[in-house]
């Protein structure tokens, strides 16, 4: 079962181990009971490769890009021998 994070107003944040199955959104403080959203958190990635580490946490923050620097990607020619059967 994955942990999940919650950010409590009064007693700060909590971690709680929950189902898949349970509704993630809101949870009940452990400590004063009151109702906490949940606090998104990015996973470990301490043992992980350094190339690897720093791609996944370049992308972390949106990009902004300027439509001139997009490609122009324009309508493939369909080579499939038989188009009705897309991808198999």
């Amino acid at each position: 079962m994955p942990n999940y994070t919650y950010l409590c107003k009064t007693c700060g944040s909590f971690t709680l181990r929950q189902s898949m199955q349970v509704s993630h959104e809101k949870a009940s403080c452990p400590s004063c009971h009151q109702i906490a959203k949940r606090q998104f958190t990015t996973f470990q990635t301490y043992q992980m490769d350094k190339k690897l580490k720093q791609r996944i946490e370049k992308g972390q923050q949106p990009r902004r890009v300027k439509r001139d620097a997009l490609t122009r990607g324009g309508k493939r020619a369909n080579t499939a021998t038989r188009p009705w059967m897309a991808g198999h």
